[in-house]
């Protein structure tokens, strides 16, 4: 554990140290932190639905910060590099649209960031399979003229579809790798790994559609929607019922006597989730 610490985990912790550094001097800098936070958190869920289909389903590369190397599930061990990888191009991302930095400044921090992915290669705790690091350095000044796009007309107000879009993106991080993944790591939630030919695909995915997408979905209506009271508590009896269809069918394995709380706090936390980001970005 010590050996793998110095030799792969450091390193991330350097990474996330650095960024995080980045992320004070942001919100020290920004005139609306409220704001930039919650974009942050948006910007985050993007990065983060992009990884689910590039990392998890197409298989791109491999982290190996030893984190979760013991565990049931190694896979989780890459997931976890993930997270500090995306948390640092965000942040990243993010320090360029609120100083309003020059364009070469996209293609300086672009380089930056191939870098350090080389660097990563060449220490062992990083691999590509079909991924190559030129893909990085051509979409970040992509990433960033995109992202400034989005926070330039979030400033001026934007339609409610197009808040509720950045709303749901920010549950990502608020939701998705805290309860939901957190709850998985405690050995209190799994998911079916033969519904597709590859495991890893088969649990992501009935993760993302039962967990994540149909409870988002659900809870924006309850939150957000300008219904009786007993349509909202109609709406959460079904979200309970696709819980326990999906346990019975065997599509969700939740461990023993802890259906009903699993499912509760999977609930309480996704509506909170909802009340922080809507909180954070003032409202419509």
């Amino acid at each position: 554990m010590i050996s793998t610490f110095w030799t792969n985990t450091i390193w991330y912790i350097l990474l996330a140290a650095v960024s995080l550094v980045q992320l004070i001097f942001i919100m020290v800098r920004a005139k609306r932190r409220n704001l930039t936070f919650a974009f942050f958190l948006t910007m985050m869920g993007i990065a983060f639905s992009l990884e689910t289909v590039i990392l998890i389903f197409l298989k791109s590369y491999e982290y190996y910060p030893m984190i979760f190397a013991a565990s049931s599930d190694p896979f989780n061990d890459s997931i976890a590099g993930n997270i500090f990888s995306q948390f640092s191009v965000s942040v990243s991302v993010l320090l360029a649209i609120v100083l309003n930095l020059k364009y070469y400044w996209y293609f300086i921090l672009a380089a930056i960031y191939g870098v350090v992915e080389e660097l990563f290669l060449s220490l062992g705790i990083y691999r590509h399979n079909w991924y190559r690091t030129w893909m990085t350095v051509a979409m970040f000044p992509i990433a960033i003229w995109m992202t400034k796009r989005m926070y330039s007309k979030l400033i001026q107000g934007i339609k409610p579809i197009s808040y509720y879009g950045y709303v749901i993106l920010s549950l990502f991080p608020l939701y998705s790798i805290t309860i939901l993944w957190g709850l998985q790591l405690m050995g209190y939630l799994a998911f079916n790994t033969t519904i597709l030919h590859d495991p890893i695909n088969s649990r992501y995915l009935i993760a993302l559609i039962i967990y994540f997408i149909s409870p988002s979905v659900i809870m924006m209506i309850v939150y957000f929607g300008k219904f009786k009271f007993y349509w909202k508590v109609l709406a959460i009896a079904m979200l309970y019922g696709l819980y326990y269809s999906s346990y019975r069918f065997n599509l969700v394995w939740v461990k023993q006597g802890c259906f009903v709380a699993v499912s509760t706090a999977t609930i309480v936390w996704m509506y909170l989730s909802i009340f922080l980001a809507d909180r954070l970005y003032g409202g419509l």
